[in-house]
C-alpha cells in the first residue's frame, strides 16, 4: 500500500486547530480523602478535650501497694471518679511506695494541704464494724477527703480511713488526760446515753505531760458543751466498791468493746455561750470523779496513824458523821530510825463546800474551820467502810472527852490529831484485860479454891449436917401427919404441934449454924450457900405457916369442924 500524503485541505485544517486557544481543566479532590480528614478533626478535638479536662498529676505515698494496679485503680470521692493511678514505684529507701495518679480538672480545686487519701478495702474494727465490702466485687480504690489550706500535689496516704469527714458539721475539742485507757480513734462520745460524736485521734508526743485527745462532737449537740462541761472516761464496765456496797455502771456495749467518753453539763454551768472549737477540757477517770469536780475548794491535811491502816487506799472517802467530806490522796509509811517508831502519814483533802455552816459564829470560816473543830475535839480515826471488801475510810468525829489540842503544823500540810482505829481500840481493851488477869495471883487463888472445896467436903460430910437434915426431915414428916389428922381431933393435934415447933426451931438453928460455918469456910457467893439459903427460906415459910395455923386453932378450935370463917 502506498502512503498517501496530506493534501492542501489537511494543512488548512491543522492551522485552524492550532490557531484556537487551549483550555486546561483543574483536578478535583477525591472523595477518598474525606475519611482521613474527618478522623484527623475528631482526633484533634478529642485531644483538645483531653488536654482541656486533664487535671494535675499528684503523688501519693503509701506504706504498701496492696491491691493497687497501675492504669486500673481509680481515685474517687463520694463514688465520683476524679483520677486514675498511672504508675506505682518503690521508694529508694524501700520503706514505702509512691503512687502517681492523673487527676481530672474538677479535682484541681479539691487538692489542698489538708486533703487526705486512703485505700478503701474490707476492714473490721470495734468502732465502725465491717466496712468496705463493696470492694470485694469492684476491687479496691483510693478515696480522699478534701481539705483546706494551700494547694498541694504531694500527699502522704492514711493507713486507716479518717473518723470524721471534713464535710460533717460539728466542733472539735481538746481533752487532757493522764491515761488514755481503752479510748482510741473512732471511740464514741455520749451525751446522756446518746452517741453524739467520736474520738478523732490523740497526740502522744509528750507523754510526760499527759495525753492530748481530739474529740469531735457533731452538730447540733456541740452547743451543749460549755466552759463548765465535764468529760469522763466511759470505757468498759465500771465496778465501784464503797460503804454502800458494789456499784456497776455500763455506758453501752460499744463502749465496752471500743471504749468511749461521756460528758454532761451541770445546770449551774449553763451560762454564756457554748465552748469554741479547740477549747480544752480535763478528762476524768470516771463519772464519780467528774461529779467531784463541782467542789472547787480542796484543803489538804495530813493525819499520822501509829496503828494499822489496812484497807485504806488512795481515793478512799473521808467521812464526818457518816457523810463524805473529802478523800484520801496519799498513803505511805515512815520509819524513824532514831526512835525506832513506825507511822503512816495519810494525806487527805477536805471539801468545805460540802458542809453548810449555820449560825453567825465567825470563828468557823472556811479558812479556820478545821482549826476551830480540832480545839473542840475533832479527831481522825480509821474505820471499816465495807465489811465485805475490807475497804476502810478516814472518819472525823468530835470527841468531847478528848484532851485539848491545836491543829498541828507539818512539813507540807496542817496536821489533824488522830486516835487509834476501832480494831486497835478493841485489841487494847483485850490486852488490858489480859494484863490485869496476868497480874492476878492465880496460883494462890487455885490453892485457896482447892482448900475451900476440901473444907466444903468436910463440912458436908460432918455429923452435924447429917443430923440437921434428919431432924428437918422428921419435922416435915410430923407436920404432914399433923395436917392429915387435924380434921379428926384437935386436942391430939395441939399436943403434937408444940413438940413439932420446938423440933423445927432446933433444926433451923442447927442449919443456920451450919450455914454460918459454910460461909466462913467457902465464901458468900458459893452455889451451895445460895441453895441452902433458898431452902431455909422455904423452911421458915413453912414453919411460919404452921405457927399461924396453931395460933388460929387455939383461938378457934371449932374451925376443925365448921371450917374457917371469913
Amino acid at each position: 500500500m502506498t502512503e498517501t500524503e496530506p493534501g492542501p485541505a489537511s494543512s488548512q485544517g491543522d492551522a485552524i486547530h492550532a490557531a484556537k486557544p487551549s483550555i486546561e481543566r483543574k483536578r478535583r479532590l477525591s472523595p477518598v480523602w474525606i475519611i482521613p480528614i474527618v478522623a484527623a478533626v475528631i482526633a484533634l478535638y478529642l485531644g483538645w478535650v483531653t488536654l482541656s479536662q486533664r487535671g494535675p498529676t499528684i503523688t501519693i505515698t503509701f506504706r504498701t501497694a496492696d491491691g493497687l494496679e497501675a492504669g486500673k485503680t481509680l481515685i474517687k470521692h463520694k463514688a465520683v471518679v476524679f483520677g486514675t493511678v498511672k504508675s506505682i514505684a518503690l521508694s529508694e529507701d524501700l520503706t514505702h511506695v509512691e503512687v502517681t495518679a492523673e487527676m481530672t480538672k474538677e479535682a484541681a480545686r479539691l487538692l489542698h494541704q489538708d486533703t487526705h487519701f486512703w485505700v478503701v478495702r474490707p476492714r473490721l474494727s470495734a468502732s465502725n464494724g465491717l466496712s468496705g465490702l463493696s470492694t470485694i466485687v469492684s476491687g479496691v480504690y483510693i478515696d480522699f477527703d478534701p481539705g483546706e489550706g494551700e494547694k498541694q500535689l504531694n500527699f502522704t496516704g492514711l493507713e486507716e480511713p479518717p473518723v470524721i469527714r471534713a464535710d460533717v458539721p460539728g466542733t472539735e475539742f481538746i481533752l487532757k488526760a493522764d491515761q488514755i485507757g481503752s479510748v482510741g480513734p473512732g471511740s464514741p462520745i455520749y451525751f446522756r446515753d446518746v452517741e453524739v460524736g467520736q474520738i478523732m485521734g490523740f497526740d502522744s508526743s509528750n507523754l510526760s505531760a499527759g495525753v492530748t485527745i481530739r474529740a469531735f462532737v457533731r452538730a447540733p449537740f456541740d452547743v451543749q458543751v460549755y466552759g463548765g462541761t465535764r468529760f469522763w472516761n466511759a470505757s468498759g464496765i465500771s465496778i465501784e466498791t464503797g460503804a454502800q456496797g458494789f456499784k456497776i455502771q455500763l455506758e453501752s456495749l460499744q463502749a465496752v468493746l471500743a471504749g468511749g467518753i461521756a460528758f454532761d453539763t451541770p445546770d449551774s454551768a449553763h451560762f454564756g455561750r457554748p465552748a469554741k472549737a479547740g477549747s480544752s477540757f480535763k478528762l476524768f477517770t470516771d463519772h464519780a470523779s467528774a461529779d467531784e469536780a463541782q467542789y472547787s475548794i480542796r484543803l489538804p491535811y495530813v493525819v499520822y496513824f501509829d496503828g494499822s491502816v489496812g484497807g485504806l487506799a488512795v481515793g478512799a472517802s473521808v467521812e464526818w458523821h457518816g457523810m463524805k467530806v473529802g478523800q484520801v490522796t496519799d498513803v505511805h509509811l515512815e520509819y524513824n530510825v532514831s526512835k525506832n517508831a513506825l507511822r503512816a502519814p495519810v494525806v487527805i483533802e477536805l471539801e468545805p463546800e460540802r458542809i453548810q455552816l449555820v449560825g453567825e459564829d465567825k470563828n468557823f470560816g472556811t479558812g479556820n474551820l478545821v482549826g476551830a473543830l480540832v480545839r473542840r475535839g475533832l479527831r481522825a480515826q480509821v474505820k471499816s467502810g465495807n465489811l465485805i471488801t475490807g475497804q476502810a475510810v478516814v472518819s472525823l468525829d468530835i470527841d468531847p472527852k478528848a484532851p485539848y489540842a491545836e491543829l498541828g503544823t507539818g512539813e507540807r500540810y496542817p496536821v489533824i490529831p488522830s486516835i487509834p482505829n476501832q480494831f486497835d481500840s478493841v485489841l487494847n481493851s483485850i490486852n488490858g484485860i489480859l494484863d490485869r488477869i496476868s497480874k492476878l495471883p492465880l496460883d494462890k487463888l487455885v490453892d485457896q479454891a482447892d482448900s475451900t472445896l476440901q473444907s466444903f467436903q468436910t463440912v458436908v460430910a460432918s455429923p452435924e449436917i447429917k443430923e440437921s437434915l434428919r431432924s428437918l426431915s422428921g419435922a416435915l414428916t410430923s407436920a404432914q401427919n399433923l395436917l392429915d389428922h387435924a380434921n379428926t381431933n384437935l386436942s391430939p393435934a395441939m399436943e403434937k404441934i408444940s413438940p413439932f415447933i420446938v423440933a423445927a426451931e432446933q433444926a433451923v438453928k442447927r442449919v443456920n449454924g451450919t450455914i454460918s460455918s459454910l460461909d466462913q469456910g467457902y465464901g458468900n457467893n458459893s452455889g451451895f450457900k445460895r441453895d441452902l439459903t433458898r431452902l431455909m427460906a422455904q423452911i421458915e415459910d413453912a414453919t411460919r405457916s404452921v405457927r399461924v395455923l396453931s395460933d388460929y386453932l387455939e383461938q378457934h378450935p371449932e374451925a376443925l369442924i365448921q371450917g374457917k370463917k371469913d
